[in-house]
């Protein structure tokens, strides 16, 4: 297989390929979208809770394992989602806000008093989306570290991984590095360059899982870092 085959199929890059056809492949396809989304955008939903007027509405964690049960249990959701033309993230937060708002109600027809916050949160929810939007960043660079990570070590890498690591997160210099490998600061960039493209591939990947097709994904990756500064 040659090596520009590898990388596709290690990271897909075209727009919501992985999602789409795990969507398609029945139940246990269902329950791999539903680790990822879980993995990727439920801390940053459980960001913009805490800083939104929900805040006091419930554990987030609770009204976020609601809203994935509720809403991924129905085929047409993320249908619905393949069909839009929003970014996964946008899709995820609406639904959020929509699902809380039909619990309350719900619960205020059953006679369950809301607080004077909720209430007010229903119709006018705090605009915490700068919060949420850098919290998915940090999730996205979170997750394609760990998915960089794997593939070094399947690719038997895991020495550029490490050096990678030690230069670019702990900022030691190459001189460093390299001393534990038995290679000279030359050859640790090199490493160190081939590991940065892995984890390039697995940003790439995240955010096209997102909805970023090719005309759109290089804008996308540059409005992540600025989220990231």
């Amino acid at each position: 297989m040659s090596k520009s085959r590898q990388r596709k199929d290690a990271f897909p890059a075209t727009q919501m390929t992985w999602i789409r056809d795990r969507l398609d492949s029945g139940e246990e396809g269902r329950r791999d979208v539903t680790n990822h989304l879980m993995e990727v955008y439920a801390e940053p939903l459980r960001i913009y809770l805490l800083g939104s007027s929900f805040r006091s509405a419930g554990e987030p964690e609770e009204l976020i394992n609601g809203f994935f049960a509720n809403r991924l249990a129905r085929t047409e959701y993320m249908d619905g989602w393949r069909s839009s033309d929003k970014r996964l993230r946008r899709w995820l937060i609406n639904g959020l806000i929509f699902y809380i708002k039909e619990e309350f109600r719900r619960q205020k027809r059953g006679g369950s008093p809301l607080s004077d916050e909720v209430e007010a949160g229903l119709e006018d929810p705090s605009d915490q989306y700068r919060a949420f939007e850098k919290a998915w960043a940090a999730s996205v660079v979170r997750r394609a570290m760990s998915m960089a990570s794997v593939r070094c070590t399947q690719e038997g890498l895991e020495a550029h991984w490490d050096i990678f690591v030690r230069h670019h997160i702990q900022q030691q210099p190459y001189a460093i590095c390299c001393k534990e490998h038995g290679v000279n600061a030359a050859r640790a960039a090199v490493m160190s360059r081939t590991a940065a493209t892995r984890f390039r591939d697995a940003v790439r990947a995240l955010v096209s899982m997102d909805g970023a097709d090719e005309n759109t994904i290089d804008k996308e990756i540059a409005g992540l870092r600025d989220l990231m500064k």
